[in-house]
């Protein structure tokens, strides 16, 4: 039977690999679970790799990465299934580069994030911050002066076009709105599926939607890309909503905009995680913050186990995977 190395901590079983889950896993071959592993050494994972030679390895959040070094020391692995999105932290771009198969969870947590994105639009919209601020610090009722708005009907651009954008252009679907997307990389096809306006520049996208929804990954390309000049772009009462990385967005440029009191803004990624004590951003009534929480929702990390299972059982049985990690696709991911 093929060695498969499970690397997964132990709270994430029965969360991410469920009892069902796990049974069909060790229907497939010989499951050998590694719950100890760190993350920043590399030794005990070459050790672990070779004393169980193992042709698969499943990782997760929390998962020693796989470097050059431990890859070429265990010349038996042969694919690599991550369960969790982002792969630079877990693998090395060398070891797909030599041959080394890399699958992530594709789509599969998507309509979580975008649900997440879908929250956020509509609590810059109806304004719960300072709503919240009101009634819970201040006991009070309504805030002086507050005006809220809906979503029906607006006009909302998306950095970036990928899967989770994409999925979020779904769930707008029954608000009527107008969607129009900046994504040099996203073909014209795609676009066009969707019922999406492609714009050609940050500034445009900004200037032209009323509600600003960023999907953009984290590559060097795209640090800083929205800051003050693009950021001064968007009318006056506009929202913007990350649920991409902190690093897109100057959060500098973001707090002065904020303090104007100019926009509102809805943040679940950050540029230092956890968000520092005296973060500027804390306190800020026009702007919604939750912990890198935007998704998967724990009820639903049980679908990166399943398909992590189905990806291992089609490697087995010689189908082709879902969800492959190219080099490509690693330079693009974040």
């Amino acid at each position: 039977m093929t060695n498969i190395l499970v690397t997964l901590r132990e709270n994430q079983y029965g969360d991410i690999l469920d009892e069902d889950s796990f049974a069909k896993l060790c229907d497939l071959g010989n499951a050998i679970c590694e719950t100890n592993l760190p993350h920043d050494r590399e030794d005990p994972f070459l050790d672990a790799l070779k004393r169980n030679q193992a042709e698969v390895v499943l990782t997760c959040w929390g998962s020693p990465k796989l470097t050059l070094k431990v890859y070429q020391a265990n010349p038996q692995l042969k694919y690599m299934c991550h369960a969790a999105g982002t792969v630079r932290p877990y693998v090395d771009r060398e070891c797909i580069d030599s041959g080394l198969l890399v699958t992530n969870w594709g789509t599969v947590i998507a309509r979580s994030v975008a649900e997440g994105a879908l929250m956020m639009i509509l609590s810059c919209l109806r304004r719960t911050t300072p709503i919240q601020f009101e009634i819970h610090l201040r006991k009070g009722w309504r805030p002086k002066g507050l005006q809220n708005e809906g979503l029906f009907h607006q006009r909302v651009g998306l950095v970036g076009l990928g899967v989770i954008a994409q999925e979020l252009v779904r769930l707008l679907a029954p608000f009527d709105c107008e969607v129009s997307a900046y994504s040099p990389h996203c073909p014209d096809q795609v676009f066009e599926r969707l019922g999406v306006s492609r714009v050609t520049s940050l500034k445009g996208l900004f200037r032209n939607n009323r509600i600003i929804s960023v999907h953009a990954s984290n590559v060097p390309a795209n640090y800083h890309t929205i800051n003050a000049e693009v950021l001064g772009c968007l009318k006056d009462g506009g929202s913007l909503v990350n649920t991409a990385r902190g690093a897109v967005i100057n959060t500098d440029d973001l707090v002065t905009e904020l303090k104007k009191g100019r926009i509102w803004a809805a943040l679940d990624v950050f540029e230092e995680e956890p968000l520092p004590e005296d973060s500027p951003l804390r306190g800020l009534e026009n702007c919604l913050l939750i912990p890198h929480m935007a998704g998967p929702t724990p009820d639903r990390r049980v679908d990166m186990g399943k398909l992590a299972v189905e990806n291992i059982a089609r490697y087995l049985s010689g189908e082709e995977t879902i969800h492959r990690v190219t080099v490509e696709k690693y330079d693009l991911i974040t």
